[in-house]
Formats: C-alpha cells, sequence, structure tokens
C-alpha cells in the first residue's frame, strides 16, 4: 500500500516516537555518532523500530536524522553516508510489519546557508542528495524532512529529493511561539513555508519538536488555517525539555497526550507522532483514541 493510498480510507496515520532518548536508554553517549549505530549496534536499533510497530505506529522513521554528507562529516565519518543510511534504513525494514511504513528521517545538515554563514544551496543540496540516494536504494516507502529551521535550507533538501526520483516526502519545521506569532527561528513564518511547500509538492506539511502537546494544538490551528485542504504532519514533544541531576527529562505524559488528542484530531487529514521525550506510551495513546475515532467515523 502507497501512503497516498492509507488517506482515502482513514484520516489519521501515525508516526513513532522519539528515537534519540530511546538510543541513549541503551547507551549512546555524548558526541557519539546516532547513525554509526545503525552497524555497530544494529540490534539496538531494530528493537526501537519493533517497539514502536508493537506500539501501534503506521509509520516508523529510520535512524538517519543526521545522515546528511555534511552533518557526518563532524564525526569524520563522510565516507560512510551510503553505508549508515542504507543501514538505517534496511533495519527498520526488517522489523516492518505487513500494511506498515519505513520512511527515511533527514534533518539540518548543521550548517548555515549564505551570506549568513558559509555554506551555498549547491554544496547543501548535493549533501542532502547523497544521503537520499542512499536511502531510496534501501526501498524506504518516502522521506521525513524535519526539524528544519531553515526554509531555503529545507527546500534544498527537497530539490536533493527530488532529484532521486519519485518518492513522497514529508516536510516538518520547528516553531517558536513569538510574539510575532509561530516563526523559526530564521524568521520563517507558517504562511511563507506553507505556500512555498505547497507549491514544491509535499505530501503533507506540519512541524515537528519545539512545542509540547499544547502549543501544539495552537500551532496546528494555524497550519490548518494555511493549509486548509492538504495533509497536515503534528509531531509535538512531550513538553519543554528540564535538566534534574544532568539528565534531560520531559513532563508531558501519554495522559496529557490523551488529554489533547480530541482538539488534535479535529485537524485531520492528519499525520500525528512524538517527539523528543515521548515514548511507547504516548504512541500507544494515540493508537488507541485513533482507533476509537477511525470506528466513530
Amino acid at each position: 500500500m502507497k501512503l497516498i493510498s492509507f488517506f482515502e480510507k482513514q484520516h489519521i496515520l501515525l508516526l513513532d516516537g522519539a528515537t534519540g532518548s530511546q538510543l541513549i536508554a541503551r547507551g549512546l553517549v555524548a558526541g557519539e555518532c546516532p547513525e554509526m549505530w545503525n552497524i555497530t549496534h544494529k540490534k539496538e536499533v531494530m528493537e526501537i523500530a519493533e517497539l514502536y510497530f508493537a506500539a501501534g505506529a503506521d509509520i516508523v522513521l529510520t535512524n538517519t536524522f543526521g545522515g546528511s554528507v555534511l552533518k557526518l562529516n563532524d564525526y569524520g565519518l563522510k565516507d560512510k553516508v551510503k553505508e549508515l543510511n542504507y543501514a538505517g534504513a534496511k533495519n527498520a525494514m526488517e522489523v516492518r510489519p505487513d500494511g506498515k511504513f519505513v520512511i527515511a528521517s533527514m534533518g539540518p545538515c548543521g550548517k548555515i546557508l549564505e551570506p549568513f554563514g558559509d555554506a551555498t544551496e549547491q554544496e547543501v543540496t548535493d549533501s542532502f542528495r547523497h544521503q537520499a540516494e542512499a536511502l531510496a536504494s534501501a526501498g524506504v516507502d518516502g522521506f521525513m524532512l524535519e526539524t528544519f529551521l531553515d526554509l531555503r535550507e529545507l527546500l534544498c533538501a527537497v530539490n536533493a529529493i527530488k532529484q532521486t526520483g519519485s518518492l513522497p516526502f514529508i516536510t516538518s519545521m520547528t516553531y517558536s511561539n513569538t510574539p510575532s506569532g509561530f516563526m523559526t527561528i530564521m524568521g520563517n513564518g507558517i504562511q511563507e513555508a506553507v505556500a512555498a511547500l505547497t507549491e514544491a509538492g509535499a505530501f503533507a506539511i506540519g512541524s515537528n519538536c519545539g512545542n509540547g502537546i499544547v502549543n501544539m494544538v495552537e500551532l496546528g490551528k494555524q497550519l490548518r488555517q494555511a493549509l486548509p485542504n492538504g495533509i497536515l504532519l503534528l509531531k509535538p514533544n512531550a513538553g519543554e525539555p528540564v535538566l534534574k541531576d544532568g539528565v534531560t527529562c520531559y513532563s508531558e505524559t501519554a495522559k496529557d497526550f490523551e488529554d489533547h488528542f480530541r482538539e488534535l484530531a479535529s485537524l485531520k487529514p492528519l499525520i500525528l507522532g512524538g517527539c523528543c521525550g515521548t515514548n511507547a506510551d504516548h504512541i500507544r495513546a494515540f493508537r488507541k483514541l485513533i482507533d476509537k475515532e477511525n470506528h466513530a467515523s
């Protein structure tokens, strides 16, 4: 089944939860490359995918968020772009149940575009293209471009994906609630981003990270106003991160997600999941409520 076919029968597609915290729980240490675990800790990475599929996720993202050439170069691993991304996709695909999807995660490259930084659009596009080629060759069902703060960089990633073929792509930016409204730290507003990404042909448009479930409800409403007929993506954090004894903690529980589900569900068609701090409990709670929603409709 293709992604678009899903929405012919149902209105809410469920993503997975956080990957980074799951890797840390299994031993990933600060400064270590998460994508390297796709080959050095294959069993643990596959366990995370299995965990979220078992919790009811329709989509599991690959452990390739930082798998672009420029990002891997920070770890001295740019020569392993193909190997690490291909392995990241295959790890999730090996445990994918029938009827479920594996979507390739691609995040920012870690560089700032000219004139504010020294990276050119061509350099950034090429960096993403090498990553996308490896992921596509593994047989993923599509791409998730997530946690982008700069619309120009996100469009570089979109162009890179288009150069690799015709797989669907989901685009997601991270917004902060400012006195001027929801904006990315690079100054991109909702209307500007949605218009550009709609024109670019995104399968779904939305936001992840940066906001807990309460703020994501309001952000989602504004995104829906800008995107009246398209598929909306919302992937909230489990609240704001707080350091306790040197450990990053999140306060919003699965019950908090349940309490605000109805407000999110009204924004369908929708792709819904969890970002930083979320776990299988959050996804399980969403699964139960989505099944009730589908049964009622």
